[in-house]
């Protein structure tokens, strides 16, 4: 049986989600996931909450962020630390400095790219349950070009969405977060992908709006979310 990892999951502790950390690892379980990668906007809090949650389905948790950074979203993997920069080369450095890895997720939404950036990627989001097919597509072939590692993402702000896109690897299942770091760089994994309703991302949008005191963002998601529900939620 392969060996599952849900990766790119954000918590309560990020600005635009209520999930529980102990919700996630619940479903995480419950999806046969072995690894459970939490990536809170600008914090590892929620990643050190799942992770005293580790248990013997879901046995490994690394601590994980996503950081803003003037060139787009970094995700930091295997950390130890908080990352408090918010300009990208010293995000990336702050990384490094813990022996964590550099993350590139969703290239094609919100990021001005450049060498700098990409010759300091470790791996590339290629898939992103809330990107377009034409940005997943542009996505693996900028992964293609670089010859780095690829990775399926959740990015999972809503119970819905927990399944998006999950991750499986052939072979033995890594007992320790150095094997598992030691997998993701390999790459060699096929996903599964279950696309959640169009309803979770302006919902998502509105938590952001309360939670970040933009009433203006809130009444626009709230007339994006009406728009959807019309639709039949489609």
């Amino acid at each position: 049986m392969a060996f599952r990892c849900l990766f790119h999951v954000h918590t309560r502790h990020s600005f635009d989600s209520l999930l529980s950390p102990r919700r996630i690892v619940a479903r995480a379980g419950a999806l046969d996931v072995g690894a459970l990668i939490v990536t809170d906007h600008n914090t590892i809090k929620g990643s050190l909450a799942a992770r005293e949650l580790v248990s013997k389905d879901v046995s490994l948790i690394p601590v994980a962020a996503e950081y803003q950074s003037e060139k787009g979203d970094v995700i930091g993997l295997f950390l130890r630390d908080e990352v408090r920069s918010r300009q990208s080369s010293e995000i990336i450095e702050q990384i490094r400095a813990q022996g964590g890895l550099v993350l590139l997720p969703h290239p094609f939404k919100g990021h001005k790219l450049d060498d700098a950036l990409l010759s300091s990627v470790d791996l590339i989001e290629t898939y992103n349950a809330r990107c377009s097919i034409e940005d997943n597509n542009r996505a693996s072939a900028l992964a293609k070009k670089w010859q780095l590692p690829t990775i399926a993402g959740a990015d999972a702000h809503c119970f819905a969405e927990l399944g998006a896109a999950i991750n499986e690897y052939p072979g033995p299942a890594p007992r320790s977060e150095p094997q598992l770091r030691q997998m993701l760089l390999q790459g060699n994994q096929t996903f599964v992908a279950h696309p959640a309703s169009p309803l979770c991302q302006p919902y998502s949008q509105m938590i952001k709006a309360v939670k970040t005191n933009q009433p203006g963002l809130f009444l626009y998601q709230a007339k994006r979310l009406a728009l959807a529900l019309a639709r039949g939620g489609r």
